[in-house]
């Protein structure tokens, strides 16, 4: 068992959005040095995981939503992610990424367990 967060995302984030989002991760590279670390690779995505952490997943997000056609499973909800991370403190940066792309794209939904 474990804390996680939730999201769906339904559609891409416009470049404009996405410049957006990417701006506040180079913020939050700053503001929280110590607790995460920057695993992204490509331009159109974004991730990260716990400093010097273990028992958590990384979390990701990409500029481009899941393709329909893209369903591993009938009834699959390829809008939907969620990155767990039993409330280690690396889970300020995960639930900070995600109000602010909430705030600039309220299509894209979030929750969290309580």
């Amino acid at each position: 068992m474990g804390y996680t967060n939730y999201w769906h995302q339904h559609n891409d984030f416009t470049d404009e959005q996405w410049k957006e989002i990417k701006e506040e991760y180079e913020y939050i590279k700053e503001v929280c040095a110590n607790i995460i670390d920057d695993e992204t690779v490509t331009t159109d995505e974004i991730v990260f995981n716990g400093k010097n952490e273990d028992g958590h997943e990384t979390f990701l997000i990409k500029q481009h939503a899941r393709p329909h056609g893209s369903e591993r499973y009938q009834g699959d909800d390829i809008s939907f992610s969620f990155c767990k991370t039993r409330m280690k403190p690396y889970d300020l940066a995960v639930w900070h990424m995600l109000t602010f792309i909430n705030r600039i794209n309220p299509s894209f939904s979030i929750s969290r367990d309580r």
